[in-house]
């Protein structure tokens, strides 16, 4: 190899390895986010490992978000895991859940969401949709288990907040206050609504951008 050829590779292989997490997977990118509001949030979390499509290059953005899929969303954005935990015996997802297979491939994710208490039902159906309010509930509480929160006393009118059922009232204030979902222009949080996968792909960023923002400053001296 001549010397001009071998100066080419050698500034090649420095400019990848300078490359941000967003042009290593430039070529990783899925092909279905053009015109998607949520295209920017999504590619980083995909850069990061904390989110997957529903093919190799097909995120399927306006798609509804399962049970399954939000659950495993959660769990692994938020790297909550069983660390601490003493069990008499491995736990298994049919010990806690009636619809989920101990061999499901979103088997393990129930069952550390479970074990950090978030408010998931035992007789959950993981291929069927959630809601906006379930999914945000089930965030807030994974984001509460990763520590303590500043939280100020602000009020926030919510329009159809008679829509909301009760007990999620409370994490749903939180969220709006954690800035990781936001009232659309009239007011409203529409809690019955479906959430499709890019929503809440958006509110995943929001909160591991939540979490890390205040990790950081507690870990200065």
């Amino acid at each position: 190899m001549n010397k001009l050829l071998q100066g080419a590779v050698v500034i090649a292989a420095l400019i990848g390895l300078a490359a941000s997490p967003s042009q290593i997977y430039a070529d990783d990118s899925f092909k279905d986010l053009t015109g998607v509001q949520e295209k920017e949030k999504i590619e980083s979390l995909h850069a990061r490992g904390l989110v997957q499509g529903m093919t190799g290059d097909e995120f399927r953005p306006q798609a509804a978000l399962t049970a399954s899929q939000g659950v495993t969303m959660i769990v692994k954005s938020l790297k909550l895991n069983l660390d601490g935990i003493a069990f008499i015996k491995k736990p298994e997802a049919k010990d806690v859940f009636t619809r989920v297979a101990n061999d499901a491939w979103y088997a393990q994710p129930f069952i550390v969401a479970h074990y950090n208490e978030l408010d998931i039902p035992a007789s959950i159906e993981p291929g069927r949709t959630l809601t906006r309010e379930e999914f945000i509930h089930y965030l807030v509480q994974g984001i509460e288990r990763t520590g303590a929160y500043p939280l100020p006393k602000l009020y926030i009118q919510i329009k159809d907040e008679a829509s909301i059922t009760l007990s999620y009232q409370g994490t749903i204030e939180r969220a709006l206050v954690y800035k990781v979902t936001a009232l659309d222009p009239e007011g409203n949080i529409h809690p019955k609504d479906p959430i499709s996968r890019a929503e809440a792909a958006a509110m995943i960023y929001e909160a591991v951008a939540f979490v890390e923002s205040h990790q950081q400053v507690k870990s200065q001296p």
